[in-house]
């Protein structure tokens, strides 16, 4: 209870009224003089007159006013709050304010004309071009943060990428960025391992940079090769810009000295389709995964001997070629065009119906949501939609009015703004955002379900020669397209990736005037 407050008589309806009126000074008062700086504080609630009186303090200077419920208050209550304020406000329209408030000595406005009353107060207290210190926020130690994205705008948007990149082949700028990283995280890191970590990083972007760029006007062996190594490369740096990351190279080193993580193996049948991929827990491949913060415990520590060790394993750490190819949304109509499996990622759309009529401000506080997921083949089921990942529930299939398959689903955002905040999706310039299936040990990264992909086929590229004749000129050239659709996109969507997980910031890319 405010100083001074009186209570209320049974059956009058002043409490109500004096608690829209304290809603509304908290909104339309108290709250901009707290965003510029001012102490403010309801000091006192009048219940004869229905008025609340304020006191507000910045730079040693204080002031005081009083707020009524209307402006149709009798004249002994204006003549009672004009002895001790300066300045008198009302709530709701002005009603034959000179009547009421006649004779009194204090200007008498609406609530809404405050704002130029406050500028008033702040140019009062402003020292020169500066405002008042806050020397509570001053002398309270607060972590360094920077703008939560990066926005780069170019004709042509992956060249201005590969110059941000190129500029941390600079070991310089490299160690920068890991000084700027490791402040960020609150971490401190001794000289030697800032410059242990920007050597490594500088030379781990050199490296995925001349793979890259090496893949220009090759044939697709050698660009399978080229961006397979310069993807790993990447994935190298990624890890040396972690705070809490490999030191150096030589680290990383280590971790391939025992593989890549990865194999492969003959499947039911003899397509690539059919070619089985698996991680094993030695290699890079898991060490990676483990930076990313996943769970490697359930992966097994050799590569099965046949197929039918496959179907003992818990969690599936393999997958085929073919379900690999189903979760780059970006290719998903030649996938549609060349399998007859279901895609294994979902574009989310919004529900307002489902939301208005379960009271979408309501639902939006409570943290719950509902959207939809839509398949654009229609070949998934009801069962599939729930081996997604992510916070959903209530999953039902709603009509899609011939848009494929739409499912609506209850997404739970609790302390997230809104459901998309709490989804693990991926967006791309090819494709509007979309939620992907863990298709091989749980990963639902896109830039390491590339990368997995790129192992198999240049496993298949260097050491399974009839295998890659038939996709290059035999009966499964129908997979050629496929693949090269694939490497472009790798090209495209990898560098930025890398180059977010790198500077540990969200990017934007776009052409002038676009969205």
């Amino acid at each position: 209870m405010a100083n001074g407050q009186v209570n209320d008589t049974e059956g009058t309806g002043t409490n109500p009224r004096l608690a829209i009126l304290r809603r509304d000074v908290d909104r339309k008062i108290i709250q901009p003089l707290q965003q510029h700086g001012w102490t403010a504080v309801i000091d006192q609630e009048v219940e004869h007159g229905e008025y609340l009186i304020l006191s507000a303090e910045r730079a040693s200077t204080s002031h005081r006013i009083a707020v009524f419920y209307t402006s149709a208050t009798d004249n002994a209550s204006y003549r009672r709050a004009a002895a001790v304020v300066e300045h008198i406000f009302f709530n709701g329209a002005p009603y034959m304010v000179e009547s009421f408030a006649g004779g009194i000595n204090r200007p008498v406005e609406p609530i809404d004309a405050f704002p130029a009353l406050m500028f008033g107060w702040n140019a009062a207290t402003t020292q020169g071009k500066f405002a008042p210190s806050n020397e509570q926020l001053a002398n309270t130690s607060r972590p360094v943060t920077r703008r939560a994205f990066r926005m780069l705008v170019s004709e042509q948007p992956i060249d201005s990428i590969w110059l941000r990149l190129r500029q941390l082949q600079s070991v310089t700028l490299a160690k920068r960025l890991i000084e700027d990283r490791a402040l960020r995280a609150g971490l401190e890191l001794d000289s030697n391992t800032i410059k242990s970590k920007a050597d490594g990083l500088a030379y781990a972007l050199r490296n995925a940079s001349d793979y890259f760029q090496a893949s220009d006007h090759r044939n697709v062996s050698q660009r399978v090769l080229n961006l397979y190594y310069g993807t790993l490369a990447f994935a190298f740096a990624e890890m040396l810009a972690l705070p809490n990351g490999a030191i150096s190279v030589a680290d990383l080193e280590k971790s391939t000295k025992q593989g890549h993580g990865l194999y492969t193996a003959d499947g039911q049948a003899d397509g690539l389709e059919d070619l089985v991929v698996g991680i094993i827990s030695s290699g890079f491949f898991p060490v990676w995964m483990r930076a990313m913060g996943m769970d490697m415990a359930h992966v097994p520590a050799k590569k099965p001997r046949q197929y039918s060790d496959l179907s003992a394993m818990a969690e599936a750490p393999w997958t085929t070629t073919e379900r690999l190819f189903a979760v780059i949304p970006e290719i998903g109509d030649l996938y549609a065009d060349i399998f007859p499996g279901a895609a294994a990622w979902l574009e989310p759309r919004g529900d307002m119906e489902a939301n208005i009529a379960g009271g979408a401000l309501a639902s939006a506080k409570l943290g719950r949501s509902y959207i939809r997921l839509v398949d654009e083949f229609g070949r998934l089921s009801l069962s599939d939609i729930a081996e997604f990942s992510g916070p959903i529930s209530e999953i039902s299939e709603v009509d899609s009015k011939g848009d494929g398959r739409h499912f609506r689903v209850l997404v739970d955002h609790v302390g997230k703004p809104n459901a998309w905040e709490a989804l693990d999706l991926h967006n791309s310039p090819f494709k509007r955002s979309a939620l992907i299936k863990p298709v091989l040990a749980g990963v639902t990264a896109y830039r390491a379900n590339c990368l997995v992909l790129l192992y198999t086929l240049s496993i298949v590229v260097r050491y399974r020669p009839g295998l890659w004749r038939r996709v290059q000129e035999g009966d499964l050239d129908h997979l050629r397209v496929l693949i090269e659709a694939f490497l472009v996109v790798v090209e495209r969507i990898l560098p930025e990736q890398f180059l977010e997980s790198v500077l540990g910031q969200r990017i934007y890319a776009k052409q002038p005037g676009g969205f």
